[in-house]
């Protein structure tokens, strides 16, 4: 009976040591297998914004070209590849009075009517060139002012030069500035290519212009 009770009790004393280690060792891997707090980050310094790069000098403008057109360039116009010299004579009062004065000196400087394109060819003599008289409007034509009856009122002129020989209509101007000047002188404005008025000095300008 004592020995049975002294087993009991040595079985009993192990099981609570077993008990008391398991114990112990849950304690222990729990503890182990608790994650640690992370490391603080260490600071992270702001780095300065860096300085704009400064913008780059602005170029020199071009100095503004004192060329301007000579006067001989001024009157001429292109198409399809020929040059032509132009003016125009705008007529302030326009009416069957000037429609005669018109034909007057269109007789006076031999002009001879094409009623094809109907316009007025006048050939100046020791020129080398033909002056075509149009319609200052469109479409260009212009009414046989030399045939009796009535026409209908011409507005203005235009004034071409066909080049055959740039330097000698460059150098033998006055056929073409005299006839312009005689038809204004009816009452009207000379303008030249592009509709700007002519002066007088742009004439003298013309005369003595460089090919």
């Amino acid at each position: 009976m004592d020995m049975t009770k002294g087993v009991m009790l040595l079985a009993g004393g192990a099981l609570a040591m077993a008990l008391l280690a398991l114990g112990l060792f849950l304690y222990l891997r729990r503890g182990d297998g608790e994650p640690s707090e992370p490391a603080a980050a260490p600071p992270v310094r702001e780095r300065s914004a860096a300085p704009p790069a400064p913008a780059p000098p602005p170029s020199a403008a071009p100095a503004p070209s004192d060329e301007r057109p000579s006067a001989a360039h001024r009157f001429r116009v292109s198409a399809g590849g020929e040059v032509k010299q132009c003016l125009f004579v705008v007529l302030d009062w326009p009416g069957l009075d000037t429609n005669r004065r018109l034909n007057k000196l269109l007789e006076e400087a031999g002009a001879v009517y094409d009623p094809k394109q109907r316009v007025y060819n006048v050939r100046p003599p020791r020129t080398g060139y033909r002056m075509v008289v149009a319609n200052s409007s469109p479409p260009g034509g212009l009414p046989p002012l030399h045939e009796e009856g009535e026409h209908p009122i011409v507005d203005g002129i235009s004034i071409l030069v066909h080049f055959r020989n740039k330097r000698r209509v460059a150098n033998s101007p006055d056929a073409l500035i005299d006839f312009t000047r005689s038809v204004a002188a009816i009452g009207g404005r000379i303008l030249d290519a592009e509709r700007h008025e002519v002066s007088d000095e742009d004439f003298a300008a013309l005369r003595g212009a460089p090919v």
